[in-house]
């Protein structure tokens, strides 16, 4: 992604306290480099990834406003809260990693389905197809991101800025519609509406596929697909 993220999104990671009796054991092979430019040992690694992991299901499962390190704590199957503030410096930060690995994780699901299309217009259609497949394949994580995007820079001590929450959900649609603009292929239009208009649609679909477990997110995919194909195409 373009925007600049938190020092911590590159914590799609997991820690132990030291002594600590539930430190997990480490499984992975391909864990053993994980984390090493931040200086973390892979026990460590393995506790960050365990903790943002249940701070995404419990966001996913309770909402924002009903997570708490508490609730972290008994999703993690952790002895004590301290495990968590161990690893991070309080709600912000960790809230601010979760953030960061959603959106890593979603970047590359998007990236490996788009390949390397370089249409702008396909592009724009692409990265849309790609979030609601996304969506499908990772209800919590794209369940999460709108929880977080819609709560967590809404209050007087925000946990995540409204700025980076805005770069994040907003900016990227912004460029692309920009550039398109700029380059012949989107007919003139206000990139700050439309981006707007696109984030809500892909928002409601997975909003409405939390309380429609049947809905078809690619028949969603499509129809938004073939919706805003229409509304920014310059011919």
């Amino acid at each position: 992604m373009q925007v600049n993220r938190p020092s911590t999104t590159t914590s799609d990671t997991a820690t132990s306290h030291p002594g600590a009796s539930d430190a997990s054991p480490v499984g992975d092979a391909d864990l053993s480099d994980f984390g090493a430019g931040a200086g973390l040992t892979v026990t460590e690694d393995v506790r960050r990834r365990q903790i943002i992991d249940a701070t995404i299901a419990t966001i996913a499962d309770l909402g924002y406003a009903k997570t708490s390190f508490a609730r972290i704590v008994e999703r993690a199957d952790l002895s004590s809260t301290r495990m968590v503030s161990y690893h991070f410096a309080g709600k912000a930060d960790l809230v601010q990693a979760t953030l960061g690995t959603v959106v890593d994780r979603q970047d590359t699901f998007v990236a490996q389905r788009l390949g390397e299309e370089r249409d702008l217009g396909r592009l724009l259609l692409g990265q849309l197809t790609g979030e609601v497949a996304f969506l499908a394949a990772h209800p919590r994580e794209s369940a999460a991101l709108v929880e977080i995007g819609t709560h967590a820079a809404t209050a007087d001590d925000a946990d995540v800025s409204a700025q980076v929450v805005y770069a994040i959900r907003f900016g990227r649609l912004e460029r692309q519609l920009a550039q398109g603009i700029r380059h012949g292929v989107f007919r003139e239009l206000d990139p700050k509406v439309m981006a707007l208009v696109m984030r809500q649609a892909v928002d409601g679909v997975i909003l409405r596929l939390r309380r429609e477990p049947d809905l078809d997110p690619d028949a969603c995919g499509r129809e938004l697909t073939d919706l805003f194909d229409r509304a920014v195409r310059a011919d």
